[in-house]
């Protein structure tokens, strides 16, 4: 069976998302096709990041979103119709034969499968000069690099693969250890496109990869790999955690001279992005206008009209009629959470993170006069103006990265390096995130004020459902513990119980299920410790 990749059109030429998103298929690219044209090269490097924008995909049934489920595990999310299952997170009745499990895993390892194909294929395209090989190797590698790390913060040990499959029966592999992933996958690719690769040092304009947005995805990949469970499995040979469940380590920071080294490679990064950006309001993250612009630094594209951000609506209050399309009410900060925030902040005031009116759609009211008022607050983070009142179909950018979560992880990577002995000076420990505080209006932290609650905190707060927090809940293995006006403690992970589930979070919730349809179709694929469907006989 030869390998297929999904291209887009050879004339495509990426002026603008917009244009990108235009482009129709042109059919099916098999490896042992001849690519010579330049514009044939720039297809390969365009087609993998298709993947991207499944992020905010549905589900198999009404108000279902993935980016929707990455929140549901954490345990502060709410839902107001049932059909998008966040009742099974509460119950721990969740296993991998759900879609959200099997779609995440598909997406991602599209995208590794796309990358795998450009990457075996640029080298012999002749129409492009070395220099932009190398620009565009950049890109793909870097995209590659991103997916794998989405699969094993998510599942941990996964199946490794960076060659062309050119037999189904080659996709049947047993899952490898997380620390190979990223040892040899990850690390050398970022590291490529940030220091090899003629990538333009700048920032993305376009939503392409630049060294600025590969040097973001590093710091992240290196602030990870410095927590858990890269650090457990780096610390001793037993090879099985993933299956077993034998995870031992909790203390975070981890002291350890892996940890520092990866802390110190983020700080590299970190600190050469840190100026670069600008915070400007809040009114920015959900304007399609500021897309690929201001604080943004790595995006899913988006355009109204031809592939539409699916979030927008399920952050809308259930049939509440203030919209052209539906409104789910699925996507929704549990109170609890939101009463974690200080009352005084900029971010829960009207129509900044949260909204609690609005008036109506034409599609039920040509005056659009005033809709029934919610019965809580709703995310206004993402409510796109126009696609809500006049065209139903969202063209606003999903964020991977943006300056203030680079604000903040430098932060953290500085308050940590200075507990673990590595002095930092004090300047350099809060400018991050006073930086945040300042622009939400609320006081600023001393050197000595910031801890890993204030700085886990803070970034609950500000990355506020930007699928942040169940990432640095697993490196960290620690958790927010809802309160009022402020988050009551920090907390273990496993034993820690969210307000609105019914039991303690154990070992297994370090990692999520393998993908159902992956057990099934992979005999040699074994489920994580504690979840179903697991190998029949086992």
């Amino acid at each position: 069976m030869k390998s297929i990749l999904f291209v887009l059109g050879l004339g495509l030429l990426l002026v603008s998302c917009e244009k990108f998103l235009q482009e129709t298929p042109t059919g099916s690219l098999t490896t042992d096709a001849t690519i010579t044209s330049a514009q044939g090269g720039l297809a390969l490097t365009i087609g993998p990041y298709r993947s991207l924008g499944n992020w905010t995909d549905g589900g198999d049934q009404w108000g279902k979103n993935l980016a929707a489920s990455l929140e549901y595990a954490t345990g502060k999310a709410y839902s107001q119709y049932m059909g998008s299952i966040l009742w099974v997170y509460e119950s721990n009745s969740i296993a991998g034969d759900y879609d959200y499990f099997i779609n995440q895993w598909n997406n991602w390892y599209r995208g590794v499968r796309d990358c795998n194909n450009s990457i075996s294929m640029l080298p012999n395209v002749t129409g492009l000069t070395a220099d932009t090989k190398s620009k565009y190797l950049g890109e793909v590698r870097a995209l590659r690099a991103f997916y794998y790390f989405c699969l094993v913060r998510y599942y941990g040990d996964v199946p490794y693969n960076t060659e062309v499959l050119t037999d189904v029966a080659q996709a049947s592999k047993p899952r490898s250890s997380l620390k190979s992933i990223y040892d040899k996958i990850i690390i050398p690719d970022l590291e490529y496109a940030v220091n090899q690769s003629t990538l333009a040092d700048a920032p993305s304009t376009d939503g392409r990869i630049t060294k600025y947005s590969a040097r973001a995805i590093l710091a992240d990949v290196y602030l990870t790999m410095a927590g858990y469970p890269y650090q457990e499995v780096n610390a001793g040979t037993d090879t099985t955690k993933c299956i077993t469940g034998n995870w031992t380590m909790k203390e975070y920071p981890v002291n350890t001279a892996s940890s520092k080294d990866l802390l110190q490679k983020a700080k590299t990064q970190l600190d050469m992005l840190y100026g670069k950006y600008t915070l400007g309001n809040y009114d920015d993250l959900h304007n399609p206008a500021m897309n690929n612009k201001g604080e943004a630094i790595f995006q899913a594209q988006f355009a109204s009209g031809l592939r539409g951000n699916g979030m927008v609506q399920t952050c809308l209050p259930l049939a509440s009629q203030i919209s052209l399309n539906d409104e789910n009410g699925t996507f929704v900060p549990s109170m609890s959470y939101q009463n974690s925030y200080l009352s005084t902040d900029k971010r829960v005031q009207d129509r900044q993170y949260f909204f609690t009116s609005d008036t109506k759609s034409t599609r039920y009211d040509a005056n659009e006069g005033p809709a029934a008022k919610f019965p809580m607050p709703f995310l206004y983070k993402f409510y796109d103006q126009s696609s809500i009142k006049k065209t139903g179909s969202s063209g606003l950018n999903w964020s991977f990265y943006r300056y203030a979560d680079i604000l903040l992880m430098l932060t953290e990577v500085n308050w940590t390096l200075n507990s673990l002995g590595v002095a930092q000076s004090p300047a350099d420990i809060a400018k991050g995130i006073n930086e945040i505080r300042t622009r939400a209006m609320v006081p600023t932290y001393g050197a000595s004020d910031v801890t890993l609650k204030s700085i886990m905190a803070e970034r609950a707060y500000e990355l506020l459902f930007e699928n942040k927090m169940i990432w640095d809940m697993r490196r960290t293995r620690m958790a927010l513990k809802d309160g009022m006006g402020s988050f009551a403690a920090i907390e273990p992970l496993v034993g820690h119980q969210p307000s609105n589930f019914n039991y303690q979070f154990s070992a297994k919730h370090l990692l999520s299920p393998v993908s159902g349809t992956e057990i099934d179709n992979n005999k040699l694929c074994q489920q994580n410790f504690g979840w179903a469907p697991v190998q029949k006989g086992n």
